[in-house]
This record gives C-alpha cells, structure tokens and sequence, in this order.
C-alpha cells in the first residue's frame, strides 16, 4: 500500500471540512439573500404572466413567505395586501402552494356592460383560465381576512368588506358587507343602506343568506323606499369539474317594510315573504321549481288601484316555474293569484271585503319582464268622505252620502299586460259599482284602446241613477310620462248638488297630475248652468256661463291648494227677488282655496241689466263693475250706464253665506237731465208721461236687505225743478220728494205732496200741488189743486194703475172755471163761442186710450153767452119753447121751430145753463144741456109778414128771421163721438186742425113754440 503523504494527508483532511464550510457559507449567503431572490422570482413570474408588480418580502423561511403585494400602478395599485403570507412544500421535486392567506387586500375592480375587470390583474386571470388546474392535483387554500372590493360601476362606485375561505377549489365561507352608497345611472337610480352577504357550505349543500336594506331604488317604471329584501337560500353544491348541479332546493325571498311607486299606484307599505322548493337539476340549463308567493301589502293606495288597501292577503300559487339556461337564462311561469281585502281602510274608505283572482303566463329574460293576466273581483265597501248625514242635508246631498256609505264593485273580466316595463291594463267588461237605491257607476274601456297603457289608454266612466247628478266622462287620451298623469277628454254632468238644482257642466282638455299637484287646461270653454241656485229668499234662476281659458291652465291643485283662473262668457241669470236679469255678461273669474278658505274674484266687464216685473220699472241698463268673495262674505260694486254709456247709478252689494245676511243699495247720485242728453224716458217706460225734452234734476237712494226670514226694501225719489211735456202741457218746475217703503213692489205712502209751477195746456194752469201714494195696483193723486180759467180745479182722487189691464179712475172737482179759452183750445174751438163760468163735479175713468164719464154735472154759476154755428148743430132737434118779447102765444114746433132754434143757438144770452154728461155703451159721450136765456144777435132783427101771408100761412113754409130778445128755454140731447176725438188728441196742432165734429139727435120731447104777434 502506498504512503500518503502527511501534507495530502493533512489537505485531504479539510477538504470535507472546506466543503462544508462552503455549503454553509453558500448556505448562509443564500438565506442572507433570500428575501431579496423571493422578491426577484416572483416579479419575475409576475412579469411573465403581463402583470407589474411590487414585492416587498418581509419574511421568508423555508416553507413560508411573507410580505407586501402591489399590482398596477405604484400611486393607483389595483391589488394590494398588507400582508400576503405563501406556504409552500415539495412534492417529490414538484413545489407547490400549499396555503395563501391575504390580509387587508384592497382589489380595485370595474363592472362595465356586463364584465368585469381586475386592472393588473385581467392577464394572470386570463392564463390561469387557459390552464385549469390538473386533476389530481392538490388545490392551495386560499383565506382572505379584512379585504376590501372598490367596484366601481356605470351608476357609481360599491365598497365591500370582505372574510373568505377556499379549499380544495370549494367555498367555505364568504361574509361581506357592503357600506352605504348612492347610485345614479341611464336605467334608474338607488340609496343603498348597509348591507350584508353570507355562504356558508355544510357538506354537500350551500347555505345563502342576503340582507339588502335601502332607502330608495327607482327605475323607469318602479320606484320603492325604505325597504329590505332578504334571500335565505338552500341549495347543492355545484360540481364545477362536472359542471353539473343536482339535487333539491330551496330559496326563501323576503321584501319587508317597503313603499313602492309603480307607474299610476303607489303601495305605502309591502311586505314580501318567497318560499321556492324544487329539484335543480343540469348546470342550471333546466331548474324547475314549484312554490308559493305571499305578499303583505299594508295600506296602498293608488290612481290605477284607486283604493286604499288596509289587511291584505295576496297568494301567487306557480305550478311550473322555469328558468332555462340555454334560452337566455329565461324564466317561465302561469301564475295563479288570488288576493283578499278585509275591513281594509285609509282614510274615508273602507273595504269590508274584496276578493279576486288571477291568472295568465308570464316570461323573464334579456328582454325583461313580460306577462299577461286574466283579472276578476268583487267586494262591498263604503266611503265617508262626504261626511255623516244631517237633517239639513238637501236630497242630493243626502242621496250621494246613502251611496257612498254602501256599495258592490264588479269586475268580471279585466286584462293585464306587462312588457319591456309597460303595464297594460284593458277592460273587456265594465267595471261596475253598484249601491242602494239604483245608483250605478260604470267604467269601461273605449273602443278598442287600453284603460292604461305607455303610449296612452282611455276609458268611459258614467254615473246613473239613485237621485244623484248624471255624469259621463269620455277619457279619449290617458298618458303617463316621466312621473306625469295626463287625461285629455270631455265631461259632462247634470243634476242637482247642493244649493245648485238642475246643474249642468260641459267641459273638455286636459287634466295633469304630477307630483301630488294637478292641472286642468280647458280645450274650449266649460258651459256651466243651472235652473236654480237656492239662498233662501233670494234664489238665482236660470243661470248660465261660459268660463273660457285664459293663457293658463283655468284649474290648479298642488300642496293642498287650488286656483281658478278662467275669462266669462255669456253670462246670463235671473233674480226673481229683484224681479230682474242679467243678460250678455262677459268678465273674469279667479279663485283659491288653501286651508279650507275659499276667495273669489270676479270682474264684470259688461253685461244687461233687463227688468222683469209685470209693469217694467227700469229700461235694460248696462252694468260693469266687481264682486269679490272672502271670508264667507260677498262684496260688489257695481256701476249702471244706458246702452249709450251715460252713468246712471252705482250698486253696492254685501252678502254674507253663513247666515244668508245681506243687502244691496243702489244711489244714482244728482241725475241732470237736459236737451240732447240724458232723458228719464231713457231709463223707465214709467216716465212716459214726461216727455222730452226734459230738463232739470232727479235723484234715487234706496236699498234692498235680505235675511233667510225674508226681503225688506225702500229708497226716496227727490224731483227739483223739473221741466217737461205731459199729455196735456209743458209741465215747469215740478218739485217733490217720494219716500218709497217698498221697492218690490213699488209702495210709496199716500199724502207726500209734490208741486209745480205750471201747466201750459188748453188753458195756463198755475199754483199746482198734488198728494201723492204709491202700492202695488196704483198711482194715487189727493187733494190736487191748481188755478185755471179764474177758478180752481182740484182733484178729489185719481188712481193711476200701475196693474196691466186695469182702469184708471178719478174725480174731478171744478170751482168757477171760465170755459172760454178751454173751448177755443178744442176741436170746437173754430165753430163754438162759449163765455161760461161754470162749476161742477165729474167723475171719469180711463182705460186703453179711451175715457168714460159717469154722471158728471156742470152748471154756470153767472150769467153769459154762448155762439155755436149752424153747420155744428146739424141734424139737431131741439125741444122747448121760444118766446116773443111781447108774450105772443106759443107756435107749434115744426120746421120753422126747429130753424128758430138754430138761430137761437148762433147768438144766444143765457141766464142759466145746465149740463149732464154720462158715457153710452157704445162708447159715445152723450150730453142732455138745459139753457135759458133770450137770443141777442149783434143785429137787430125782426118779423115782416103781409096780411096774405098770415091768412095762407105761407110764413109756416119758408125762413124767418128770429126777432131779437125772444126768450129761449131749450133741452139739448146730443153726443159726441169722444174716442175719436181722443184718438187725434196726441198733438195740440192736429187738434186744431182737426175737422168739424157734427153731433147728432137721439130724443126729442114735443113742446110749444111761441111766435111774436
């Protein structure tokens, strides 16, 4: 054996030595240098994969790393953690990650259209999904403790807290809470509250638990608030190598304490309880799923429900719901539903009992929601808000109350659509609500159009029967767009309501509701009318207008307040209590109620005012002015002008509606009449005895002042000097004052005196004073006198009707009146001569134009003459005797006594004269005059006779003149023809020019006619 060497020997020695140092120096370097080459390796693997990254290793032991982790950006990451810890191991000389737990990872995601992206990390996730894991190969365990998700979204940014655990590839655990956030994008809108997610896997199954509270989620169509959905659910656990899922389910949905807005209705209060159980089966391509749905819906009320829904029990039985994968992740279901309403009430309305059901297919998928169902219900109810009944309650009023307190609603058939968020809802059959006593209201569909669809329904609703008002509403356009209700249609009612008997309103536009406020903008203008508006004693018949629209909607309602703003048209309406109307009304009318008070105010701008009383008092005025209403009080002044706007008077008004309290006063101030001006018969025909031209000045204050006992009224006339035509001269400076305790009718008490200067008529008439009384059949005259022809002329009475058809009558009283000039002013005037004082008593009535006289009497009270020519006494027979100023003996009366009698009447002194007048029935003015005296020619004149005319008697066959002095005792019995004479009376000219009146002989009594010897 060969020596070794003891150097060899001794380098041999430390080889193994140097060797192991080496090692554990190399070791040693290593490990100092670990952190640094974990680092490197793992970027570098980062980097491989797409992903920049920072690493800072903070601790790294065989089988274990820690550190810090950065992916995206360094100021903006979109991961990091806090701290990562890796362990890892060797497998054979395979190395795999045997654990990962992350604590507080922050991951910055964005869901966009439908993907998610993870930034940075969207290449790792791309490879990973290229290479599955192998099978057989041991998956790491993966736990996160603290993390964070930002995802941020189309509608705005979701932070979630986070813990979870995987092994093997199969969840554990998840927890996560999501932190409050307001979300706002194209397809709606959400307040979302703090919420919470929980799975959890227990051997083969996965339990789910979701807790979503909000305070506001709205889309197009649906709006809810203050609400929580709650998911509970069951189910197997997914073979994802497989990609199958197999075995029973369930899913419990809960939606609690919701207020949800859905297009027209509004449910105040929804509780939600969802119990599915089915047998899932495939990789969700097929899951079929039978169940049962119950929702609580606490008090709901709604424009398309049009109730208020108090304890409700609503049950949507599926028999196979199914939601397929391979169509599009498509659910399926025919529903059945069925609902009940029990002594459900809000408000004023009430529902004892409502019961329904429903039924039809629906569909959920990419397209969304779509479904269509077949409705029927029937229920009783009954409504309050017309308040209890009152025994001061008018028919209409208490009839409407029965109503309300009870009634049916039937629908036996109503359709129900639902697509692409449109609900729409068509009637096949009216729906019919019925109460005691007949009345009827029906809503129906209109023609083949929806009652409620997207792009606008319609509908016709009418009321009929039980004593109520008629209603027909023809809704031709129902539309709701972005929160905004709108009807266009035309409504007409009729009937009674209220103070209002035999209403009626014709209207049509449009009707906006939006907001809890509403607007009605008239398409044309609304007819409104009425047989009679009832205030007691002062009722309004016949009333009609036209309120038209004025640059504005003409109704507002928003915030519990109201507002009418309309023009008026036509206006017309009669005041029997005034016995007058008004006509051709035009103006304006604004009204607000706010907090139960109502004011009103109205501008008239024109309208007539026409008497109605059976003797015409006023002629049509015209009136302008403005009443306003507030405080339950009317108030109006109002201002009266004749057609050719000349001011006539002021009226002033105050009616007060809680106690039917009011009056009105009317003052036409100082009214100066004048030529080409204003003239009294202008205003009343009652002045049609003062003819124009009138001058002077006339006043009237008087007043009307009703209570719900009755109506009082009175005013004053005052007359100052008065000029005017009468009927039977001009009439100067007529003075008085006529206190009037009544206006309707017209009273006035008798005595009050009147006076005027003059009247100029047949004669002067001078120094005249009257008495004067008004009541409801006549003008009354007492103890007029006046001075005419040297005497006096008084009127014992005169009643002058104020009553159609009705005679005027009086009597007149003549004190030593000269005849002369009155004669000379007559028809007679030109062929009678009469120089007579007379005095008398005749009593007379009038009536149609025409006068009659019934025992009057005139007698001369001195002695005169009278001359009536030839041609005025034709015809005429006279009667009595003629006597010879020597007392020759009498002549038989013949053809020369008559003759004599002529003569006797052309010139004749008289010492006495008497006259009966009295009417005939037909109508003619007969007059029996008794004269005596002697006839007293301006000529003397005697007999001449020859003997041989005496003995033939041939004086007997031919005229004789009259000798002067003979001695007259003669009876006239004539008549005069006076309605002829009276028709031709209007004017003193044609009076004068009028042509010869000829009396003519009715009697004659047979005496002796004395001839001189």
């Amino acid at each position: 054996m060969k020596q070794i060497p003891a150097a060899a020997r001794r380098r041999r020695a430390w080889a193994p030595a140097a060797l192991l140092g080496f090692a554990v120096l190399l070791t040693l370097a290593l490990f100092a240098v670990r952190k640094i080459a974990a680092r490197e390796t793992m970027t570098a693997w980062l980097r491989a994969q797409g992903v920049a990254s920072t690493i800072d290793v903070q601790d790294f032991d065989f089988g274990r790393i820690v550190g810090r982790v950065r992916a995206g950006r360094a100021k903006a990451p979109d991961f990091s953690a806090g701290e990562a810890t890796v362990t890892y191991g060797f497998r054979g000389l395979n190395f795999e990650v045997r654990s990962v737990t992350l604590r507080r990872p922050v991951l910055h995601a964005r869901l966009h259209n439908g993907n998610v992206s993870l930034g940075a990390l969207d290449p790792l996730l791309d490879n990973l999904r290229k290479r599955p894991p192998q099978p057989g190969t041991p998956q790491p365990s993966i736990e996160v403790q603290g993390g964070v998700l930002v995802l941020a979204t189309d509608y705005g940014p979701i932070r979630l807290t986070f813990d979870g655990l995987l092994k093997q590839g199969r969840l554990v655990r998840l927890s996560a809470h999501s932190e409050p956030t307001k979300l706002n994008g194209p397809a709606g809108a959400a307040e979302l509250a703090a919420g919470s997610i929980a799975v959890r896997a227990t051997g083969n199954r996965l339990d789910l638990m979701v807790d979503a509270p909000f305070a506001r989620i709205e889309t197009t169509d649906l709006t809810a608030s203050r609400g929580n959905l709650n998911l509970r659910g069951d189910a197997p656990y997914p073979d994802l190598k497989r990609k199958r899922l197999d075995g029973p389910a369930a899913l419990h949905v809960a939606l609690t304490a919701a207020e949800v807005h859905h297009l027209a209705s509004t449910l105040d209060e929804v509780r939600v309880a969802t119990d599915f159980q089915g047998h899932a089966a495939g990789w969700i391509d097929n899951l079929v799923v039978s169940g049962t749905v119950e929702a609580d819906l606490g008090s709901a009320a709604g424009a398309v429900a049009a109730s208020t829904i108090g304890p409700t029990a609503a049950k949507v039985s599926v028999a196979d719901l199914r939601w397929t994968h391979s169509a599009g992740d498509t659910l399926t279901a025919t529903p059945r539903i069925t609902f009940s309403v029990h002594d459900g009430a809000s408000g004023g309305l009430r529902l004892s009992e409502l019961l329904g059901a429903a039924d039809g297919a629906m569909a959920f998928g990419a397209a969304g929601l779509q479904a269509t169902l077949t409705a029927s219900a029937e229920g009783r109810g009954s409504w309050t808000g017309f308040g209890p009944l009152t025994a001061t309650d008018a028919p209409e009023l208490a009839s409407l109350k029965r109503a309300a307190r009870s009634f049916q609603i039937t629908s036996r058939r109503l359709a129900l659509g639902f697509k692409t968020g449109n609900l729409r809802l068509t009637l096949p059959e009216p729906v019919q609500i019925r109460a005691p006593g007949g009345a009827l209201l029906t809503l129906a569909g209109r023609a083949s159009s929806p009652l409620l669809d997207r792009d606008g329904g319609a509908f016709r609703l009418t009321l009929r029967g039980g004593s109520l008002p008629k209603l027909d509403l023809d809704i031709r356009r129902l539309q709701r767009r972005a929160g905004t209700l709108t009807a266009l249609g035309e409504a007409k009612a009729s009937g009674g309501f209220g103070p209002i008997e035999g209403g009626s309103v014709d209207a049509f536009g449009t009707l906006r509701i939006a907001d809890g406020g509403a607007s009605f903008t008239a398409g044309r203008c609304v007819d409104l009318a009425a047989d009679r508006i009832v205030f007691g004693a002062n009722d309004v018949d016949r009333a009609k207008v036209s309120l038209c629209p004025w640059g504005e909607p003409m109704f507002r309602f928003s915030n519990g307040t109201s507002h009418l703003h309309a023009k008026a048209m036509a206006l017309k309406a009669d005041a029997p209590f005034l016995q007058a109307r008004i006509a051709d009304g035009a103006g304006s009318v604004s009204a607000d109620q706010s907090a139960g008070q109502l004011s009103v105010r109205t501008v008239l701008s024109q309208a007539q005012v026409v008497d109605e009383a059976s003797q015409t008092r006023f002629r049509a005025l015209q009136i302008g002015g403005a009443a306003n209403f507030a405080d339950a009080r009317w108030t109006a002044r109002f201002k009266l002008s004749t057609p050719a706007a000349q001011p006539v008077a002021e009226v002033a008004l105050l009616h007060d509606v809680r106690d039917g309290r009011g009056g009105l006063t009317v003052d036409t101030g100082e009214l100066i009449f004048a030529a080409k001006s204003l003239q009294p018969d202008e205003l009343s025909p009652l002045a049609v005895a003062v003819r124009s031209p009138v001058e002077g000045r006339t006043r009237f204050a008087g007043r009307i002042d009703w209570t719900p006992a009755g109506v009082t009224s009175g005013g004053t006339l005052s007359v100052s000097s008065l000029d005017f035509r009468s009927p039977v001269g001009r009439v100067s400076g007529l003075n008085g004052t006529l206190a009037f305790r009544s206006l309707e009718p017209l009273i006035a008490e008798p005595g009050q005196t009147f006076s005027a200067d003059s009247i100029i008529a047949f004669v002067p008439v001078t120094a005249i004073r009257a008495g004067v009384g008004l009541d409801t059949k006549a003008l009354t005259l007492t103890g007029a006198k006046a001075e005419v022809g040297g005497g006096r002329v008084r009127i014992e009475s005169l009643s002058v009707p104020i009553v159609a058809d009705t005679a005027m009558a009086g009597v007149l009283s003549i004190d030593g009146v000269q005849l002369h000039d009155l004669v000379e002013a007559t028809p007679f005037g030109d062929r009678v001569d009469l120089d007579a004082k007379v005095s008398g008593r005749v009593p007379f009535s009038s009536q149609a134009g025409k006068i009659r006289v019934a025992g009057a009497e005139l007698h001369a009270v001195q002695p005169g003459r009278v001359s009536i020519n030839r041609q005025a006494l034709t015809g005429v027979a006279a009667t009595g005797s003629i006597t010879a100023p020597t007392g020759a003996a009498a002549v038989p009366a013949n053809n020369t006594f008559t003759d004599f009698a002529y003569q006797a009447m052309e010139n004749l002194a008289f010492d006495k004269l008497d006259a009966a007048i009295d009417s005939r029935a037909d109508g003619r003015l007969a007059i029996l005059a008794h004269i005596v005296g002697r006839f007293d020619p301006p000529t003397h004149q005697e007999i001449n006779l020859s003997f041989f005319d005496l003995i033939g008697r041939k004086f007997m066959t031919k005229p004789l003149p009259l000798p002067s002095d003979t001695g007259v005792d003669l009876t006239l019995d004539t008549s005069l023809n006076l309605d002829d004479l009276l028709k031709d009376y209007s004017d003193y000219q044609q009076l004068r020019s009028s042509p010869p009146v000829q009396p003519t002989t009715h009697t004659t009594e047979t005496k002796t006619l004395e001839t001189p010897r």
